[in-house]
């Protein structure tokens, strides 16, 4: 047993033994999120100057502790520090280091305030910052996607589904369908970016305080929307968590998707693409072998990422409110989620840069599927049958030429009239791959001018992602500290 002088710094004196050591490593937290340790230093900074502000701290404390809180996080950011020690938690080193370096005035910077609600303001800004940087790395992908179909608006290919031929579209077509997921995707995070706005400071352990504190001036300070409005869910919300790791799974599901196409693409049995060198790698054994690892990982991430998701919300799903400690649960789980899905984004971004596509392969497995069998029914749609018995006399069709090894373009009017008599002379000629797919005018199809339309629409919503991301700004109480500002009366 610990000695009385080793009781917990932030709440021992109700205690007369020290922590039990397995018990302590047991519910340390500092381990993983002392990543948390320049956001939770940007939230007391935006705290102490709202209690100074108040008249909660008197001048002299709150000079001394603004200054040293930007202090220390100059010290954090320039790397001069290291956040560790025996610390229970991030909030435990910040305090102790703050004491060490500026003595009694480091006491009184938790005034008003626990660590439950210090946490959950550290930990929106980290949320916030990180679907910044998510969003950056959709933008990298996305624009990699856009620049090849740019090039690919008429490189026809089969379309699929239940992974058998279907119809004739072009690679652009195919790649834009990627592309539009991911900027949902990127879109979503924004959304979760400005939902995490929202600052729990005030909240205390869950019921407030009795100190006459400002909590919108806080928030604001923190370049957030405002307070909570109740402080018992202030502490215990973690929606903007599950949001963000929810968002982060469905990315990976996106990137999953397109991975395995990249791993069916490049074998050869499909050889659609090819991987440069920078991309592909080898065996250990096999000389031959060039392997498609980065998007099998992608892939095999995916299901960790989802398990992230799944963790958070079984902590979750029981918990009476305010505060648990369970909570303490959701930092790995959602820093997991983000550092794997902007690792794959990146990733894949160098994989979809390093993919040489064979236009001609693509061109060849147009043939033997019959892809234009439902253009055949919809000529006879216009010739004034009805679509079910088009359907079945177009079957006949693709059941004929099956038989005589020919595609449905290439059987004589004659044999194609045998099972579709109403078909007219200009059939054979709609029924080409190239030209089916050209037909395709529909809104959101494959004709090149369709995905000309495309392009232009996903570039636009690319552009709007990047526009709102070059328009974020630093917390004001950050940009105060970077340009030395703490103690300006005008503040803003």
């Amino acid at each position: 047993m610990t000695g009385p002088e080793q009781r917990h710094p932030v709440w021992g004196g109700r205690f007369a033994a020290g922590l039990d050591p397995a018990i302590h490593a047991f519910t340390n937290s500092l381990p993983f999120d002392r990543r948390l340790a320049p956001h939770d230093l940007v939230a007391s900074l935006a705290h102490v100057r709202m209690l100074l502000e108040t008249g909660v701290l008197e001048h002299g404390d709150a000079a001394a502790a603004l200054t040293g809180l930007s202090d220390l996080l100059a010290d954090l950011e320039a790397g001069r520090v290291a956040v560790e020690g025996p610390d229970e938690d991030v909030h435990g080193w910040i305090e102790r280091t703050l004491v060490e370096r500026i003595g009694e005035p480091g006491r009184r910077v938790h005034t008003a305030r626990s660590r439950n609600d210090q946490t959950g303001a550290a930990l929106r800004l980290w949320v916030r910052q990180a679907c910044g940087e998510l969003v950056a790395a959709v933008l990298g992908l996305v624009g990699t996607w856009l620049d090849v179909a740019e090039r690919h608006r008429e490189s026809w290919m089969p379309g699929y589904t239940h992974l058998q031929r279907a119809q004739p579209v072009s690679l652009a077509h195919h790649l834009l369908a990627h592309a539009f997921a991911l900027l949902a995707d990127g879109e979503r995070l924004r959304g979760i970016h400005d939902a995490a706005g929202r600052s729990p400071l005030g909240a205390g352990a869950l019921a407030g305080t009795s100190h006459r504190i400002d909590p919108d001036r806080t928030a604001a300070l923190l370049g957030f929307v405002g307070p909570y409005p109740n402080t018992q869910l202030a502490v215990a919300d973690r929606d903007y968590v599950a949001e963000t790791s929810f968002a982060a799974a469905l990315l990976m599901t996106h990137l999953s998707r397109w991975a395995e196409e990249i791993v069916l693409w490049t074998s050869a049995e499909f050889g659609f693409a090819a991987l440069s060198d920078r991309v592909a790698q080898g065996s250990s054994l096999m000389p031959q072998k060039r392997n498609p690892e980065a998007a099998e990982l992608i892939r095999g991430k995916t299901g960790r990422v989802i398990g992230d998701l799944v963790a958070l919300l079984t902590t979750l799903k029981g918990l009476p409110l305010a505060y648990d400690s369970d909570l303490q649960e959701d930092k790995e789980a959602l820093f997991d989620a983000a550092d794997t899905a902007l690792g794959s984004l990146r990733a894949a971004a160098v994989l979809a840069s390093g993919l040489d596509y064979r236009p001609e392969r693509m061109a060849a497995a147009l043939r033997g599927g019959f892809l234009t069998a439902t253009d055949l029914a919809d000529h006879l749609v216009r010739r004034g049958v009805p679509f079910r018995a088009a359907h079945e006399r177009a079957g006949a069709a693709v059941r004929a030429a099956e038989a005589r090894g020919l595609e449905l373009a290439e059987l004589p009017l004659e044999t194609l009239r045998d099972a579709c008599p109403e078909v007219g002379r200009e059939a054979p000629a709609e029924l080409d791959p190239e030209a089916a797919a050209r037909a395709r005018r529909s809104p959101g199809g494959p004709a090149p001018e369709r995905t000309g339309e495309q392009l232009r629409s996903a570039r636009e919503r690319a552009a709007e992602l990047r526009d709102w991301l070059e328009g974020l700004e630093p917390p004001p109480i950050l940009r105060a500290h970077r340009e030395g500002h703490l103690l300006d009366r005008a503040l803003s």
